[in-house]
């Protein structure tokens, strides 16, 4: 069983990020979160730190600035490197987001599995998803990148719920800090770097894990107590409508809900689902 260290990054509401923080040592005890504050909630920094005071609870000193849709990447190199540096034990990394909730335990054996997890769509100009510019594309970023894992395009994915083996994250931050800033770079550079990485290890044999977060962003399911029950139950397929112009969900319309440990979209506030996963943790 692989210990995880969930890379989170933040900005609003620490008693949310400690209900968080609470469900992810309920259904994956052991495990080790690190918070990036963005440099735009450093008013609430030291709320995170107070709240957030437990043992297996690092909170990043790094605050970059974070914008939406333009990229977060950064913070999650950046907690990863602040982790390594604190020496802190861990096999795995989980990129997460504040608005999901884990549902159900097993993540940590499941990612023992494998030594990556990720979606990899392939660059596709006549897709309409957003992502797939060639103005992204053809970036001197993207080029760097991309030369440096001799690849002639990009490959794209949900951001949340990829994992990767410490060895491997290691590799894609040196080269993600060698091709690209430390800030935002105006698109969702999360949905490329890890997918990429995660392909061009696919070429060479290595089988890559469904990421494990199921999300409704990009389409019109209805998350809620029932889709809980059945990610839960780790059986059957949810189904739902992608929204024009949204990247196609890894889950939907599939069969892999075994491999499935959180739910996004969960309101950063108090509801019917919210309130739901919390009282699974009994």
């Amino acid at each position: 069983m692989s210990r995880l260290l969930f890379s989170l990054p933040v900005h609003e509401r620490p008693d949310i990020v400690l209900e968080q923080i609470r469900n992810i040592d309920y259904f994956c005890p052991g495990s080790v979160i690190c918070l990036h504050v963005s440099a735009g909630a450093l008013a609430e920094k030291e709320a995170f730190r107070a709240l957030c005071a437990a043992e297996n609870v690092l909170v990043n000193p790094n605050s970059y600035e974070t914008q939406w849709s333009a990229g977060i990447m950064h913070t999650h190199v950046s907690n990863f490197l602040h982790a390594t540096e604190m020496n802190v034990a861990f096999d795995k990394i989980v990129l997460i987001s504040s608005n999901e909730m884990l549902v159900k335990p097993g993540l940590a054996d499941y990612v023992g599995k494998y030594d990556i997890g990720s979606q990899m769509e392939v660059y596709d100009s006549s897709n309409d998803w957003g992502v797939f510019r060639d103005s992204f594309l053809h970036r001197p970023s993207m080029q760097g990148f991309l030369s440096a894992l001799s690849l002639p395009l990009f490959f794209g994915g949900q951001a949340e719920g990829q994992f990767a083996s410490r060895h491997i994250f290691s590799q894609l931050s040196r080269a993600f800090i060698e091709h690209f800033p430390m800030a935002s770079v105006g698109f969702p550079v999360e949905e490329v770097i890890l997918p990429t990485f995660a392909a061009r290890l696919a070429m060479t044999g290595v089988t890559v894990g469904q990421p494990i977060t199921l999300c409704n962003y990009c389409n019109n399911l209805d998350m809620n107590a029932d889709v809980v029950d059945l990610v839960r139950a780790g059986k059957g397929a949810v189904f739902a409508r992608r929204i024009p112009r949204a990247l196609r969900s890894p889950h939907i319309g599939a069969s892999v809900l075994d491999a499935v440990f959180s739910v996004k979209r969960v309101p950063r506030e108090a509801c019917e689902l919210r309130d739901y996963i919390n009282g699974l943790m009994v």
